[in-house]
């Protein structure tokens, strides 16, 4: 939670005196005290995430439903959500895309009743409440796991390969996992350093005739990366659609290998989220040999619609902020391509190919190691740029 946030707690604590009255209101407010207090506490000192359990895995036998187990989390209100059994759900979604698993905490009115009978809740329930979603919901959450569904099949399973799950596996990489020395035993006590956490959401596009999955592992692999970073929570939806809902989003990533054209809607709503403080960053993709020239075509297209929402492209040289906004370079990064970067306008292009480095590199020609840390190192620093603009400090 970012420090405004924070500093809008206003804690008022009853003074108690001989002869003061005791009411509901009263009652309530000593009670309120202690609980915005270890709200308070929990988000200004510590983080916001699942502490233990809350796996999500597939039932068993599988079908179209997945098991939420035992644990604990905090959410970004600060507010403890515990789910003390293992709770099965079904899917209820027919659409193929991909599918959010959120849990939220919930207050729920609970007995005993006064008067027994058709009388007022004594008590409330501190529970939880787990959906399923099209798009990562605004009030707060904690992602358990998405899902990339397909109705054709009948099963939904554990992922065999969890840095590359497939349609209808379970992907747990973009859960806030955190960890808890009072929990975990065989921990030795260290010192830890807390950091106020604040949230950026990226949003995915694909234009063009390209595969809507086009680049989704590597940015995948990219979230994961930056969600190590203690005080920035990243999310990632993808093939969001370019409407006028993408202002609630702070980076948008678009790809592909080809020439593309935007509708007037679409470009008026990229022109809206330029002046909310958003960031576009286009990278192509080069994988396949036939779409290298692809790929140079999305480029030249990338800087005609910059051209069109008033953005003038630069090559991006030493001393820019992108080239430290993170981590520190003397100069652009290759990816699968060589080096080639150009901002303006709170726009980006890159012609290196950065969502196929952010996964390893091409299927036949893998990178090394360090160009791809490099790459994924720059992509941070993208990140950390687009949320510095979001919010105003860059």
């Amino acid at each position: 939670m970012a420090l405004e946030d924070i500093i809008e707690f206003q804690l008022k604590r009853i003074n108690p005196f001989q002869g003061l009255i005791i009411d509901a209101d009263t009652w309530q407010d000593a009670h309120n005290y202690h609980r915005a207090q270890q709200r308070l506490h929990l988000l200004a000192f510590h983080s916001t995430g699942i502490i233990q359990g809350l796996e999500v895995t597939a039932s068993s036998p599988p079908d179209l439903s997945v098991v939420i187990h035992p644990g604990i989390a905090v959410d970004s209100e600060g507010n403890i959500i515990i789910v003390p059994q293992k709770q099965r759900y079904q899917l209820q979604t027919r659409q193929k895309g991909i599918i959010y698993l959120v849990i939220q905490f919930r207050e729920i009115p609970s007995g005993p009743y006064q008067p027994a009978e058709a009388g007022q809740p004594t008590r409330i329930l501190e529970a939880y409440r787990i959906q399923e979603r099209e798009k990562l919901p605004a009030e707060p959450h904690l992602e358990l796991a998405r899902i990339d569904f397909d109705s054709t099949l009948e099963v939904i399973k554990d992922a065999e390969s969890p840095s590359k799950p497939a349609k209808n596996e379970i992907i747990l990489s973009f859960r806030k996992q955190l960890t808890s020395a009072a929990l975990d035993k065989t921990t030795t006590p260290a010192v830890v350093v807390s950091h106020s956490q604040e949230t950026l959401t990226v949003a995915h596009a694909v234009l063009g005739e390209a595969s809507k999955d086009l680049h989704c592992a590597g940015l995948r692999n990219l979230v994961r990366e930056v969600n190590r970073q203690n005080n920035l929570v990243v999310n990632l939806e993808e093939n969001v659609t370019l409407d006028e809902n993408i202002d609630r989003f702070s980076f948008i990533y678009l790809t592909g290998n080809g020439r593309f054209e935007l509708a007037a809607e679409q470009q008026a709503a990229l022109v809206s989220f330029l002046k909310s403080g958003g960031l576009i960053f286009g990278d192509g993709c080069s994988e396949e040999a036939g779409e290298a020239r692809g790929a140079k075509e999305f480029g030249l297209a990338f800087n005609q619609l910059a051209s069109k929402l008033n953005c003038k492209l630069e090559v991006v040289q030493r001393g820019h902020s992108l080239l430290s906004a993170l981590y520190l370079f003397s100069e652009v990064p290759q990816g699968a391509e060589p080096a080639m970067l150009l901002e303006g306008g709170q726009m980006v292009c890159s012609g290196s190919d950065y969502g196929c480095a952010w996964h390893g590199g091409y299927q036949d020609k893998p990178l090394p190691r360090d160009i791809i840390r490099n790459s994924l190192e720059m992509g941070a620093n993208i990140t950390a740029y687009a949320h510095k603009l979001k919010s105003g400090t860059g």
